[in-house]
């Protein structure tokens, strides 16, 4: 009650301040930047947020997110084995489902499980990718308390045509074709792709969990995706105009676990997914109006014959769920400094599978109220959200954020208090004999507080640093846990806390004739079960590593490029008190570019897992050894 106090407090004061400001202003500046940007870039500028380097982007442009994120961001990834196998990621010691991956402002993870397999997501397909740490869930709803991931594809007002081949070759037989192309004017904008990709996945690993450890090789782990991205932006008369449509399937074997014996498996999943919309924004006066309509479809075919000689299935399951989303956007500019947005949205959400009693139906609607005020000194904003679901009833929700320009271009200071909340998914409401309909939304708070040094002159080049701690009661917390044998069922585990901090350093040393780029980046966080009724008390949350390390440095001569890649992920809990060993992995990479009469082309290569490791990100699951990858990249 006090946070809510102290919010409409000072919206009653913004707002008085800002009508004596507005008084006889005739022309508002406002950028062609700011009028394109989407309502989630506008409010998080005061949020730590990490854009993905183009060049890592094409380096790791044959792999899926999941492995790219892992390499290159401070993000804890969960894999069930290699390339293609189900993946999804946690930020600051959250899980995959306070997490948001979005395409376009379309949050795209699962309505059934929360989270989002971000296998099923090409690195290369989108030229941008941020990760928003700590996203605030006033703006983005629900399970956004670990933060965000951004994907999207920016539109060209410049005259330019491009066609593009873009192959790679790695082993393990894996294989990847993409077809790119883009075209763009002063009014008009389009960039497609269609992929492909396939791997045999058929590597050897040491299996710590059978006597003697032998040295096993995975079979049955094949992986075979196609797919097609397309964008298409129009400009006009002022009318900014955008539409897409993600098209994709993928079938995947999956391969047996570790343990006593040799690798069997008879299991397949066969996942597809549709996705569209279409969005239109324009700015009249002091007014941008912003509307966009999605649809998304998702299906999920899982079989396990359970044996070779089982011409029947021993599972045979079924998911499929549909989802119209609909967002409108009135933004005001009061003046130079001050811009006031109302946000609405309309949900209709259907779950269809065996699994649940009957097919699920939900509607759900969301309004968003928030104020950005950007003097010289600095940033601040504020927003409140509320949501109505059909089913459940989300708290309201506040978030106050600033970016304080401590010492002009030397230092910023960024701090940021803000409740957040999760309702559970439809797996955890509705699953036939797992399911919990008395399952409580999670809720709570959260704060951070981050010092950021600009871009200064140290050891013969110029160093970047950003430090952040942070903090969050989480109440309700929701897990998937082992009741018995195999049968694993969603409670409320009580409170729980997440703390932190992380760090990144940058190091640029940019010379006439090269430039070397070196970056180190550290993560220590604590998340543990806060429930003193509980027998878990104080006990770290599962799969939750404290320590995570990345370093990376990268050297540039002419069409040349050379690095080295190195990641650290401490020891790990399960849910069944076990422990998942902690990891050091080294990838080196190189790049060569250069120019034909009709075409320019780039050549890559890389080594993933440099010391042929033998590790598991998730308990009995292995992980890929030593693997080459080579690419080249042809644009005409």
């Amino acid at each position: 009650m006090k946070l809510k106090f102290l919010f409409v407090l000072l919206v009653c004061v913004i707002s008085s301040v800002s009508w004596g400001q507005s008084v006889g202003i005739d022309t508002i500046q406002i950028s062609s930047v700011d009028i394109l940007a989407p309502r989630l870039q506008h409010f998080s500028t005061t949020e730590k947020t990490v854009k993905i380097d183009s060049i890592l982007i094409q380096r790791y442009g044959g792999s899926d997110l999941s492995n790219m994120l892992q390499k290159t961001a401070l993000v804890n990834v969960s894999s069930n084995g290699s390339l293609g196998a189900l993946s999804t990621v946690g930020l600051r010691g959250a899980s995959a489902t306070h997490t948001s991956v979005n395409w376009n402002g379309i949050p795209v993870n699962s309505l059934t499980t929360g989270s989002a397999d971000l296998s099923l997501i090409n690195a290369g397909s989108f030229d941008n990718v941020q990760v928003v740490y700590g996203a605030t869930g006033t703006l983005y709803g629900s399970g956004t308390l670990g933060g965000a991931i951004e994907l999207s594809n920016t539109p060209d007002w410049k005259n330019k045509s491009s066609v593009g081949l873009m192959s790679e070759i790695g082993s393990f037989s894996n294989y990847k074709t993409k077809l790119h192309g883009k075209y763009s004017n002063k009014w008009f904008s389009y960039s497609g792709q269609a992929f492909f990709q396939y791997g045999k996945n058929n590597f050897s690993y040491t299996d710590k969990y059978d006597f003697g450890s032998p040295t096993e090789r995975l079979n049955h782990n094949q992986n075979r995706a196609v797919g097609t991205i397309q964008d298409l932006h129009l400009n006009i008369k002022e009318n900014y105009i955008d539409l897409g449509v993600w098209y994709q399937v993928k079938e995947k074997n999956i391969g047996g676990l570790m343990g006593i014996g040799k690798p069997v498996s008879f299991q397949k999943q066969r996942d597809s997914s549709f996705k569209a919309f279409v969005g239109w924004k324009r700015l009249i006066g002091k007014f941008r109006l912003e509307a966009k309509s999605a649809y998304l479809s998702d299906y999920l075919k899982y079989t396990d014959r359970g044996s070779a000689n089982n011409i029947g299935y021993k599972i045979y399951s079924e998911i499929e769920s549909k989802r119209w989303l609909n967002d409108m956007n009135l933004r005001w500019y009061l003046s130079d400094q001050w811009s006031v947005d109302v946000n609405g949205r309309y949900n209709w959400l259907k779950g269809i599978t065996n699994n649940y009693k009957s097919n699920i139906h939900e509607n759900e609607s969301r309004v968003t109220l928030a104020a950005k005020y950007t003097p010289q000194i600095g940033i601040f904003i504020f927003t409140y959200g509320k949501e109505w679901n059909s089913e459940v009833n989300p708290p309201e929700m506040y978030s106050f954020s600033s970016l304080v320009h401590l010492i002009p271009y030397i230092i910023d200071f960024r701090g940021k208090a803000s409740t957040h909340y999760r309702r559970p998914t439809f797996n955890e409401r509705y699953w036939i004999d797992s399911g919990n309909l008395d399952l409580k939304s999670e809720k709570g708070w959260n704060y951070e507080l981050g010092m950021v040094m600009l871009a200064q002159k140290a050891l013969y080049g110029s160093l970047t640093v950003d430090l952040n701690l942070y903090r969050a009661q989480n109440d309700n917390l929701i897990v998937w846990k082992p009741s018995s044998g195999t049968f694993w069922s969603p409670e409320n585990i009580g409170e729980s806390v997440i703390q932190g901090v992380d760090i990144e350093a940058t190091h640029l040393l940019d010379d006439m004739n090269y430039s070397i780029r070196t970056s180190l980046k550290y993560a220590y966080n604590d998340s543990y079960n806060d429930d003193k009724e509980s027998e878990k008390y104080k006990e770290t949350l599962a799969y939750r590593p404290h320590h995570l390390i990345k370093f990376s440095s990268d050297y540039f001569r002419d069409n040349w490029d050379v690095g080295i890649l190195s990641t650290f992920r401490s020891k790990t809990n399960t849910w069944e008190g076990q422990k998942v060993d902690g990891d050091v992995l080294v990838d080196i990479n190189a790049g060569y570019r250069f120019n034909t009469k009709f075409a320019k082309i780039k050549l890559t290569g890389r080594v993933e897992n440099l010391f042929d490791k033998s590790y598991e990100l998730v308990r009995f699951y292995p992980m890929p050894g030593r693997a080459f990858h080579f690419g080249v990249n042809v644009i005409f």
